[in-house]
């Protein structure tokens, strides 16, 4: 950090040193004459030299003055015209000598008046004539300008007998008349002098304005990320912020007559909570608390100009200006004292820095206030233009002093990043030694976790065969047993029946099985006629009814899902229900404004069975409505599972124990099922026989069950089924 700082001294001294070298042809004007100071009758009116008198009351006349000059005016208020003259014939003379930038032929001025700090408004006349100027104070407005300003000498202006008269007419609101230092000499080094002076005097002091604004609102965003860590950096941000104001409002250019009072108050008030925060900010550096007694008599003399300056009179001001000002600089000494201790203590190089910036910022400080008070009229001295005459131009120069305190905070920031930087490293580290063991210890759940998931799809694959095996292979040899027995098929359809069944195996086994492309009315309709061909018989009639006004083709293995609840249905039909007549049915119905398109399927039978005939044990106690109308589906004396071909007799219980076709999940099987299929299924017994329906949205929604087809019983009432929608399409 001290190497930025010392390249942007260099940076700085360079170009002063290479100005003050080469413009040695700027001479001073020693003294003025025929000064008179009035009071402004606000009228607002240029004078110029052609009046002998300045109208309005007398303050003060002075046949001859020394520059620079200064005269206060405690007791008088109000608006003030000042009017004075310059004899330039001795500089003209002096530098006629001097190779100006202009030769004799030039028609441009090759000579300038430099005025090297214009605070107050003013016109410029030579011999009579006026060559330049800035906006004077009047009765409504005061001007303040804080600019040096150049007026080229004409040619044709100047008298080359002599003598060449200057007069220059100021007016201020201040209750002091300031004369500042004047310089005559070639247009070119006035115009270099000129834009030094400017620069350092105005441009840089904007331009810290703003640096300082930034930088500040920056500190205080760092002091609210950390407040317990960052108050040296909320008093650093609070300070560059005042500082910003503080130079904002003193450099003013221009303000109402109206609003002076509030403009000096305001500006009380800035200097006293700059001066303040800047000592905490020192005491806070050093890591040491203010005791309470030099706390309240900080606060105190801070608060004092912004509280008496409403209740103070012209004179009691101009008090209170002389010495509230360096009684708050003894305050912030008192901090600077403290911190050469702890310089000695630690010597770190911002500490260091930041007492250099303080030593100077009171150098610099005490340097503005003699600027607006004139305890000590400075004199640069010597035949031309140097540096000390830059020194002795009357512009404020605190603004110079706070880069320094924004490295010694940058400083600060640097150094809390490099200690995180060395922090987060060494979390890293441990994180990267706690992350190597959970890696380990992931590893080895992760394993457990595949075994567990490898058994979990081997299972659901068992389930998924054993379905498939139950439903659709088991139903199809079902009703080829019952064929068989009463001898109602020949040989070459049992082979065709073995067939399918092998077929039906081999897609179960297989990885992907072939998807239906056919219309569920189709595949539909070829297993009915294949059912009527081998079931029907004189005790024992089929009948289908599909609708076929909209074919209905299922996405993936829908209908092979629907096709399954079929073949368990009628074969529960076949085995327990003693029926004489199975009844299958298929309608499509229409969307209307309540609900969706919806398949419905439908499969009677005229079984007849004992009410009372107990629960069959192998579907377990989680089926309510579907379980309770199955157990009304066996024969009266057939135990559960026992096979009762139509028009069979009752078989004994030790038949019906040992026979291969007993009962197994087969209500379980269908619900889960119409659960994947987004559908709902219902089984119940009436007085009339066994009804099975399965209703199938085909473009999502839930399908309320028409009193028709659901009767008012437990099983009706159940709407399990319908948690997820279909997504069918037809």
């Amino acid at each position: 950090m001290s190497v930025f700082f010392w390249l942007t001294l260099l940076i700085v001294a360079v170009p002063l040193t290479a100005a003050g070298w080469m413009v040695k042809d700027i001479l001073p004007v020693h003294s003025a004459g025929r000064l008179e100071i009035v009071r402004d009758p606000l009228r607002g009116d240029a004078y110029g030299p052609e009046t002998p008198r300045l109208p309005g009351e007398p303050l003060a006349m002075f046949p001859r003055v020394v520059l620079p000059f200064s005269h206060e005016l405690a007791n008088v208020p109000g608006l003030k015209r000042t009017r004075y003259q310059l004899q330039i014939d001795p500089p003209l003379a002096a530098l006629s000598g001097v190779k100006s930038d202009a030769d004799s032929t030039d028609r441009a001025p090759n000579r300038s008046l430099l005025i090297s700090q214009a605070h107050d408004g003013m016109d410029i006349y030579l011999n009579g004539v006026w060559i330049a100027g800035l906006p004077k104070s009047d009765a409504d407005t005061r001007y303040k300008w804080f600019r040096p300003l150049a007026a080229p000498l004409a040619k044709r202006l100047l008298r080359s007998d002599g003598p060449n008269i200057v007069t220059i007419e100021s007016t201020t609101w201040d209750s002091r008349v300031l004369i500042p230092p004047i310089y005559v000499g070639n247009a070119s080094s006035v115009t270099v002098v000129t834009e030094l002076i400017q620069f350092i005097g105005s441009s840089l002091a904007n331009a810290s304005n703003v640096f300082c604004l930034l930088a500040g609102m920056f500190l205080l965003g760092a002091w609210l990320a950390n407040r317990r860590d960052g108050s040296i950096f909320g008093h650093a941000g609070a300070t560059t912020v005042i500082w910003s104001v503080l130079f904002t409002l003193v450099l003013l250019p221009r303000v109402p007559v109206g609003f002076i009072d509030a403009w000096m108050w305001a500006q009380y008030a800035c200097i006293g909570a700059l001066v303040t925060v800047l000592t905490f900010f020192i005491f806070a550096f050093i890591k040491q608390p203010m005791s309470p007694g030099g706390r309240w008599l900080l606060f105190a003399t801070a608060a004092a100009a912004p509280v008496l300056y409403p209740w103070l009179g012209v004179s009691g001001r101009h008090w209170l200006d002389m010495i509230w000002l360096p009684a708050l600089l003894m305050l912030h000494l008192y901090a600077c004292s403290k911190l050469v201790r702890h310089v000695v203590r630690h010597r770190s190089r911002a500490s260091v820095s930041l007492l250099a910036q303080s030593l100077l910022a009171q150098v610099f400080a005490l340097h503005d206030h003699n600027v607006r008070q004139d305890f000590l009229l400075l004199d640069g001295g010597g035949s031309g233009w140097n540096l000390s005459h830059l020194l002795a131009t009357p512009m404020f120069l605190s603004h110079l002093s706070v880069p320094l305190l924004l490295f010694v905070v940058a400083r600060i920031l640097l150094g809390q990043f490099q200690a995180n930087v060395a922090r987060i490293r060494d979390a890293n580290l441990i994180l990267a030694d706690t992350l190597q063991q959970r890696e380990r210890e992931l590893r080895v759940s992760y394993n457990r976790q595949r075994e567990m998931e490898n058994e979990v799809a081997a299972q659901a694959e068992r389930d998924r065969i054993y379905r498939d095996l139950h439903d659709g292979i088991g139903s199809k040899l079902v009703t080829t047993l019952f064929s068989v027995r009463d001898r109602q098929i020949n040989h070459e359809q049992l082979e065709t029946r073995l067939l399918e069944a092998l077929t039906d195996i081999r897609e179960i086994i297989s990885v992907s099985a072939p998807q239906e492309h056919r219309s569920l009315q189709e595949v539909l309709f070829t297993y009915c006629t294949d059912l009527d061909e081998s079931l029907s018989a004189a005790d024992f009639q089929i009948e289908f009814e599909l609708s076929d006004e909209a074919e209905v083709v299922l996405l993936g293995d829908r209908t092979k899902q629907v096709m399954r609840i079929v073949e368990e249905s009628v074969a529960n039909t076949v085995k327990y229900a003693r029926a004489t007549r199975l009844t299958i049915r298929l309608e499509v119905r229409e969307a209307d404004l309540q609900t969706g398109a919806q398949l419905l399927l439908c499969i009677d039978d005229n079984g007849r069975g004992d009410a009372a005939a107990p629960l069959p044990t192998l579907l377990g106690s989680r089926s309510v409505g579907a379980t309770s109308s199955m157990a009304t589906s066996h024969p009266p004396s057939a135990p559960t599972g026992a096979v009762m071909p139509p028009g069979s007799s009752t078989a004994s219980p030790r038949q019906a124990s040992a026979s291969p076709l007993s009962g197994g999940r087969g209500l379980q099987g269908m619900r889960r099922r119409a659960v994947q299929l987004g559908a709902c299924y219902q089984f119940e017994r009436t007085p009339e026989g066994a009804r099975t329906r399965l209703w199938l949205p085909l473009v999502g929604g839930e399908p309320p069950p028409s009193e028709g087809d659901f009767p008012t019983n437990e099983s009706a009432g159940h709407r399990s089924q319908w948690e997820t929608p279909a997504t069918s399409l037809a």
